[in-house]
């Protein structure tokens, strides 16, 4: 959950940038959120799976979704402790394993249109795994059978400071938004 204000902030940001271009920005941005958004738009943006949503059907909790209409062109973990390695697995493997994402107790379409982002504070100054995580889970997505594996494409990558979080975050949002 996006309980980290640095999360909060990035949100805001896209959130005032995608306005004028009519998408919406949903945040999980725990207590710190209600200051900075509109309650609609936060919420819990859960993947999930199995036939129907329940506390043990969840997988994970992400902390953005941009959206159009009910089609989620991005989905955002970030990480704003850490970049290891077992913790971006989890947050690729939980989405990608699940059948649903939900927002609100409204299923959000995903599909080929959808990014999956995962961005990892980095504080060793290395950043190698990212790159290789980022080819392994967009191998997964060819060879899982669940609904979320209908995800187009996965970006996984770290930063050092916010700055560089904001700039690798509208990168990578500039390249889901339709033309």
């Amino acid at each position: 959950m996006a309980d980290g204000p640095l999360t909060a902030k990035m949100a805001r940001l896209l959130s005032a940038w995608l306005e004028e271009h009519r998408f919406k920005v949903l945040c999980v941005c725990g207590h710190r959120g209600e200051e900075i958004f509109p309650v609609e738009s936060l919420g819990h943006i859960v993947s999930w799976f199995g036939p129907q949503y329940n506390r043990n059907s969840r997988l994970a909790l992400l902390d953005i979704a941009v959206i159009s209409g009910t089609k989620a062109l991005a989905l955002v973990e970030i990480e704003e402790s850490s970049d290891e390695p077992k913790t971006l697995i989890g947050d690729l493997f939980a989405t990608l394993l699940g059948d649903h994402v939900t927002y609100r107790g409204q299923d959000l379409e995903v599909g080929a249109f959808t990014t999956l982002i995962v961005l990892g504070r980095n504080n060793s100054g290395q950043s190698d795994s990212a790159a290789l995580l980022e080819q392994h889970g967009n191998s997964l997505l060819s060879t899982l059978r669940s609904g979320n594996a209908s995800i187009g494409r996965v970006v996984v990558d770290t930063f050092r400071d916010e700055g560089e979080l904001e700039a690798k975050l509208k990168e990578q949002i500039k390249r889901v938004l339709p033309h």
